[in-house]
Protein backbone atom coordinates (compact mmCIF):
# COMPACT_ATOMS: atom_id res chain seq x y z
CA UNK A 1 0.00 0.00 0.00
CA UNK A 2 0.67 3.92 -0.51
CA UNK A 3 1.02 5.63 3.09
CA UNK A 4 -0.01 9.33 2.75
CA UNK A 5 0.90 11.97 5.18
CA UNK A 6 -0.67 15.20 4.17
CA UNK A 7 1.35 16.77 7.55
CA UNK A 8 4.28 15.92 5.87
CA UNK A 9 2.94 16.51 2.41
CA UNK A 10 4.17 12.37 1.31
CA UNK A 11 2.69 9.67 -0.43
CA UNK A 12 5.30 6.81 -0.23
CA UNK A 13 5.41 3.22 -1.61
CA UNK A 14 6.46 0.81 -0.05
CA UNK A 15 8.91 -1.18 -2.74
CA UNK A 16 9.74 -4.59 -1.98
CA UNK A 17 12.78 -5.65 -0.44
CA UNK A 18 13.97 -2.25 0.58
CA UNK A 19 13.44 -1.40 4.04
CA UNK A 20 10.30 -0.47 3.12
CA UNK A 21 8.45 -2.30 6.37
CA UNK A 22 10.70 -0.81 8.92
CA UNK A 23 10.21 2.86 6.93
CA UNK A 24 6.27 2.12 6.87
CA UNK A 25 6.16 1.01 10.76
CA UNK A 26 7.61 4.04 11.61
CA UNK A 27 5.83 6.56 9.39
CA UNK A 28 2.67 4.84 10.88
CA UNK A 29 3.38 6.21 14.24
CA UNK A 30 2.83 9.72 12.87
CA UNK A 31 -0.16 11.50 13.86
CA UNK A 32 -2.71 11.65 10.45
CA UNK A 33 -0.73 9.04 8.77
CA UNK A 34 -2.93 6.88 6.45
CA UNK A 35 -2.96 3.57 4.24
CA UNK A 36 -4.06 3.52 0.91
CA UNK A 37 -5.85 0.83 0.29
CA UNK A 38 -6.09 0.06 3.99
CA UNK A 39 -4.03 -3.12 5.25
CA UNK A 40 -5.82 -6.36 5.07
CA UNK A 41 -5.92 -7.71 1.55
CA UNK A 42 -3.02 -9.69 -0.90
CA UNK A 43 -4.89 -7.76 -3.86
CA UNK A 44 -7.06 -5.54 -4.95
CA UNK A 45 -8.22 -4.95 -8.70
CA UNK A 46 -5.17 -7.04 -9.84
CA UNK A 47 -2.22 -4.71 -7.71
CA UNK A 48 -0.13 -6.06 -4.86
CA UNK A 49 -1.85 -3.97 -2.13
CA UNK A 50 1.47 -3.79 0.06
CA UNK A 51 3.63 -3.29 -2.85
CA UNK A 52 1.68 -1.28 -5.80
CA UNK A 53 3.42 1.84 -7.07
CA UNK A 54 1.20 5.23 -7.79
CA UNK A 55 0.17 4.31 -10.87
CA UNK A 56 -0.65 1.03 -10.49
CA UNK A 57 -3.07 2.42 -7.62
CA UNK A 58 -4.33 5.40 -9.46
CA UNK A 59 -5.28 2.77 -12.52
CA UNK A 60 -6.90 0.52 -10.00
CA UNK A 61 -9.22 3.72 -8.62
CA UNK A 62 -7.46 3.52 -5.17
CA UNK A 63 -5.74 6.61 -5.25
CA UNK A 64 -6.75 9.56 -7.00
CA UNK A 65 -4.25 10.63 -10.18
CA UNK A 66 -4.22 14.48 -8.99
CA UNK A 67 -3.50 13.68 -4.94
CA UNK A 68 -0.55 16.87 -4.99
CA UNK A 69 1.90 14.63 -2.92
CA UNK A 70 5.17 14.29 -3.17
CA UNK A 71 6.00 10.68 -4.09
CA UNK A 72 8.52 8.97 -1.70
CA UNK A 73 10.17 5.24 -2.45
CA UNK A 74 13.36 3.54 -0.71
CA UNK A 75 16.03 1.58 -2.51
CA UNK A 76 19.00 -0.70 -2.03
CA UNK A 77 22.51 -1.41 -3.06
CA UNK A 78 22.10 -4.22 -5.34
CA UNK A 79 24.89 -6.24 -4.31
CA UNK A 80 23.08 -6.69 -1.23
CA UNK A 81 19.44 -6.88 -2.81
CA UNK A 82 20.05 -9.90 -4.84
CA UNK A 83 21.69 -11.89 -1.59
CA UNK A 84 18.77 -10.71 0.48
CA UNK A 85 16.08 -11.73 -1.91
CA UNK A 86 17.39 -15.25 -2.69
CA UNK A 87 18.04 -15.77 1.67
CA UNK A 88 14.62 -14.44 2.23
CA UNK A 89 12.88 -16.53 -0.73
CA UNK A 90 14.58 -20.11 0.41
CA UNK A 91 14.18 -19.25 4.10
CA UNK A 92 11.44 -17.19 4.79
CA UNK A 93 8.87 -17.49 1.82
CA UNK A 94 9.43 -21.30 1.22
CA UNK A 95 7.13 -21.74 4.44
CA UNK A 96 4.07 -19.42 2.82
CA UNK A 97 4.12 -22.67 0.43
CA UNK A 98 2.02 -24.76 3.13
CA UNK A 99 -0.31 -22.30 3.33
CA UNK A 100 -3.16 -22.24 0.60
CA UNK A 101 -4.09 -18.62 2.24
CA UNK A 102 -1.01 -17.14 1.70
CA UNK A 103 0.18 -14.20 -0.40
CA UNK A 104 2.24 -16.54 -2.40
CA UNK A 105 -0.66 -18.52 -3.81
CA UNK A 106 -2.28 -15.27 -4.62
CA UNK A 107 0.78 -13.46 -6.41
CA UNK A 108 1.31 -14.53 -9.56
CA UNK A 109 4.70 -15.80 -10.18
CA UNK A 110 5.34 -16.28 -6.69
CA UNK A 111 5.29 -19.91 -6.43
CA UNK A 112 7.94 -20.27 -9.05
CA UNK A 113 10.43 -17.98 -8.00
CA UNK A 114 10.32 -19.41 -4.44
CA UNK A 115 10.71 -22.65 -6.42
CA UNK A 116 13.93 -21.65 -8.42
CA UNK A 117 15.24 -19.51 -5.27
CA UNK A 118 14.93 -23.30 -3.26
CA UNK A 119 16.54 -25.57 -6.13
CA UNK A 120 19.39 -23.31 -7.20
CA UNK A 121 22.88 -22.02 -5.70
CA UNK A 122 23.13 -18.01 -5.65
CA UNK A 123 25.03 -17.77 -8.82
CA UNK A 124 22.97 -19.68 -11.07
CA UNK A 125 19.56 -18.06 -9.76
CA UNK A 126 21.35 -14.49 -9.79
CA UNK A 127 22.04 -15.29 -13.46
CA UNK A 128 18.61 -16.29 -14.35
CA UNK A 129 17.40 -13.09 -12.43
CA UNK A 130 19.61 -11.04 -14.20
CA UNK A 131 19.90 -12.93 -17.57
CA UNK A 132 23.40 -12.62 -19.28
CA UNK A 133 23.10 -10.44 -21.66
CA UNK A 134 22.80 -7.87 -18.20
CA UNK A 135 20.31 -5.89 -19.90
CA UNK A 136 20.27 -2.81 -17.73
CA UNK A 137 17.30 -2.49 -14.86
CA UNK A 138 16.81 -0.75 -11.88
CA UNK A 139 15.68 -2.24 -8.01
CA UNK A 140 12.00 -1.93 -8.14
CA UNK A 141 12.10 -0.31 -11.33
CA UNK A 142 8.47 1.49 -11.22
CA UNK A 143 9.00 2.15 -7.54
CA UNK A 144 11.95 4.33 -8.48
CA UNK A 145 11.07 6.09 -11.43
CA UNK A 146 7.75 7.81 -10.47
CA UNK A 147 9.12 8.85 -6.82
CA UNK A 148 10.09 12.86 -6.50
CA UNK A 149 12.45 11.03 -3.64
CA UNK A 150 14.20 7.90 -3.51
CA UNK A 151 15.66 7.36 0.51
CA UNK A 152 18.50 4.44 0.50
CA UNK A 153 17.57 1.64 2.73
CA UNK A 154 21.28 1.81 4.34
CA UNK A 155 20.70 5.32 5.65
CA UNK A 156 16.62 5.78 6.04
CA UNK A 157 16.59 8.42 8.89
CA UNK A 158 19.78 10.21 7.46
CA UNK A 159 17.39 10.27 4.01
CA UNK A 160 14.71 11.14 5.46
CA UNK A 161 16.13 13.91 7.42
CA UNK A 162 18.31 15.31 4.06
CA UNK A 163 15.90 14.88 1.45
CA UNK A 164 12.01 15.17 3.16
CA UNK A 165 13.08 16.93 6.10
CA UNK A 166 11.67 14.41 8.34
CA UNK A 167 13.29 13.78 11.78
CA UNK A 168 12.14 10.07 12.54
CA UNK A 169 13.74 6.69 14.21
CA UNK A 170 13.53 3.84 11.77
CA UNK A 171 14.31 0.87 13.45
CA UNK A 172 15.23 -2.37 11.48
CA UNK A 173 12.42 -4.44 10.90
CA UNK A 174 12.37 -7.76 8.64
CA UNK A 175 16.00 -8.04 8.56
CA UNK A 176 17.33 -11.17 6.76
CA UNK A 177 19.41 -13.40 8.86
CA UNK A 178 22.06 -14.81 6.83
CA UNK A 179 25.80 -15.75 7.93
CA UNK A 180 27.85 -14.21 6.26
CA UNK A 181 28.32 -10.41 4.38
CA UNK A 182 26.99 -10.35 0.99
CA UNK A 183 30.16 -10.21 -1.45
CA UNK A 184 30.90 -13.25 -0.05
CA UNK A 185 28.17 -14.49 -2.21
CA UNK A 186 29.65 -13.42 -5.95
CA UNK A 187 32.51 -14.60 -8.14
CA UNK A 188 33.67 -12.33 -10.64
CA UNK A 189 30.95 -13.09 -13.18
CA UNK A 190 28.00 -12.82 -11.12
CA UNK A 191 29.79 -9.40 -9.63
CA UNK A 192 29.96 -8.29 -13.48
CA UNK A 193 26.47 -9.08 -14.23
CA UNK A 194 25.42 -7.37 -11.70
CA UNK A 195 27.34 -3.78 -12.27
CA UNK A 196 26.37 -4.30 -15.93
CA UNK A 197 22.57 -4.54 -15.20
CA UNK A 198 22.25 -1.81 -12.39
CA UNK A 199 24.91 0.81 -13.32
CA UNK A 200 22.72 3.69 -13.03
CA UNK A 201 21.71 2.58 -9.65
CA UNK A 202 24.99 1.90 -8.42
CA UNK A 203 25.70 6.00 -10.45
CA UNK A 204 22.62 7.24 -8.63
CA UNK A 205 22.97 6.00 -5.53
CA UNK A 206 26.47 5.88 -4.83
CA UNK A 207 26.41 2.65 -4.18
CA UNK A 208 29.77 0.07 -4.39
CA UNK A 209 30.16 -3.66 -4.74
Amino acid sequence: MALVDRTAGLLVTAAPGTGSTALREALLARPGVEEVPAAGEVRRHGVDVKHGTVGELVAAGLLPADHGLRVVTTTRNPFDFYVAEHERTRTRWVHELRDPSSWVHQTPGAVDRIVDAVTTDFGAWVTAAIGRDATPRRINEGHVREADVVLRMEHLERDLRELVGLELAVPPTNVTDRGRAYWRSYDVTTRRLVETAHAADLERFAYRF
